[in-house]
């Protein structure tokens, strides 16, 4: 409202206090819609503050959720009884477990030199790079060893690798091209001029050969990177007679910490939607999302699925009746000894099942920032704000409008009043020096 349906009228008959009462009564009367609209842009804008408050909150829930996905995978720990034949490394979907491997050949790269290069410059020869029977064409810019090296990187790089060596000196250098596979292969390689190879050494590699845990099952890899379990890679790094043992172990202390995490943002989430009902509730009393998210988050905590590790109870959160989760690292620490594996399924990830996809799916959808219910609920109220705010100045233009009019009309009657009040004096003062006069001569 602005500040002109506060100006003072100011008249000069002794009428003019009363016009003043008549402009600020109309005035009054006329802003009325003006606070009931004010009044319901501050609700719907502490609506809007508080969806944002709870928006928040759910963020933080899903964030907790992603640091138990975060924390399973490097939760788990590989070691190599023997780091000289193989390495090991875990990421999502590891589970406790122990295997052996081991490693009769860790396989070799084909590779070929040329002899010394001394062609260069001009239109580049048609080289074709051959990778056992199959020819593939190198179109280099020129024939220098550097081109040539280039346009079989450039074009072909996921399957040789190719290099421009100096088996000279410094001051008598002799430049060659040098090749090697990109997989362990035993495909020879050869690099040819037209119908002539300019290979000065050839040698086939080897796939790599293991065998796990004593299956009698010889398996051949063409890179020295194998998966022999979901989230269980390993390198194989060199070769022997005995097997290396290679253990999967995971520590509870980093999980019990994100399940911690999770269950104080869940409660916080329970707490700030708990705030909008009773009689001192919040802005949001009676609104339907409240019980939407609140079914949301019931659904989260009461999560089942069929087996031993049935519900959130196994990992040691605990839903109590006043709808708050604790978290009992005794009854995780029971139930990792007892089973890990189970306790892994339960849980699953945020991309692969369980409990974890679950829950992450929910909070994501009410988090989207085009179709969730906090972005959706957000626009709706926001475009009923801009309403208002529209209705606000239009009415308020209307009673600066009519403030003015009642002025204009108040002032010319003011005057009018004014006008007759000095008439009335004057012939009143007159009237008077006449009967005091006439009272003289008597």
């Amino acid at each position: 409202m602005s500040s002109s349906t506060n100006a003072i009228f100011t008249g000069s008959s002794t009428y003019s206090t009363d016009f003043q009462n008549l402009i600020t009564r109309a005035v009054s009367i006329a802003s009325l819609p003006i606070t009931q609209l004010t009044n319901e842009k501050t609700t719907l804008s502490d609506q809007s503050n508080e969806i944002a408050t709870l928006g928040g909150k759910f963020s933080a829930l899903q964030s907790a959720l992603q640091g138990i996905d975060q924390t399973l995978s490097a939760s788990y720990v590989a070691n190599s009884s023997d780091t000289s034949v193989v390495t090991a490394s875990v990421s999502a979907g590891a589970v406790e477990s122990n295997y052996s491997i081991q490693v009769s050949d860790m396989g070799a790269y084909s590779t070929m030199m040329t002899g010394t290069w001394t062609a260069s410059g001009g239109t580049g020869d048609p080289y074709q790079l051959w990778i056992g029977t199959t020819e593939y064409c190198v179109n280099a810019a020129d024939n220098s060893a550097a081109s040539v090296a280039s346009a079989i990187n450039s074009n072909y790089g996921n399957l040789v690798h190719a290099a421009v060596v100096n088996v000279g000196s410094a001051s008598q250098p002799d430049y060659r091209i040098s090749l090697q596979s990109a997989t362990l292969t035993s495909a020879q390689l050869d690099l040819r001029d037209g119908t002539t190879s300019v290979a000065a050494m050839q040698t086939a590699g080897r796939p790599a050969q293991y065998e796990i845990d004593g299956s009698g099952n010889t398996v051949s890899s063409d890179t020295r990177t194998v998966n022999i379990a979901t989230g269980v890679t390993l390198t194989i790094v060199g070769q022997s007679d005995t097997a290396a043992n290679v253990s999967v172990t995971q520590s509870t202390a980093g999980l019990g910490s994100a399940l911690a995490n999770f269950a104080t943002a869940y409660n916080a989430a329970v707490s700030e939607l708990g705030a909008q009902h009773g009689q001192s509730a919040g802005p949001l009393q009676g609104d339907s999302i409240v019980s939407q998210l609140s079914s949301v988050l019931s659904g989260i905590a009461t999560y089942t699925v069929s087996g031993d590790y049935s519900g959130l109870s196994a990992v040691g959160l605990e839903l109590g009746s006043d709808g708050q989760l604790t978290f009992n690292a005794s009854e995780l620490a029971a139930s990792t000894a007892s089973d890990p594996a189970g306790v892994a399924s339960f849980l699953g990830s945020a991309s692969g099942g369980g409990f974890l996809r679950a829950a992450n799916n929910i909070l994501t959808s009410l988090e989207d920032p085009t179709t969730g219910l906090f972005a959706t609920t957000q626009s709706s109220l926001q475009s009923q704000i801009t309403n208002l705010s529209n209705q606000i100045d239009d009415k308020q233009t209307q009673v600066d409008n009519l403030q003015t009019q009642l002025q204009q009309q108040m002032s010319a009657a003011d005057a009018a009043i004014a006008a007759m009040q000095q008439q009335y004096t004057y012939m009143s003062n007159m009237f008077q020096a006449m009967q005091t006069a006439d009272g003289q001569y008597k």
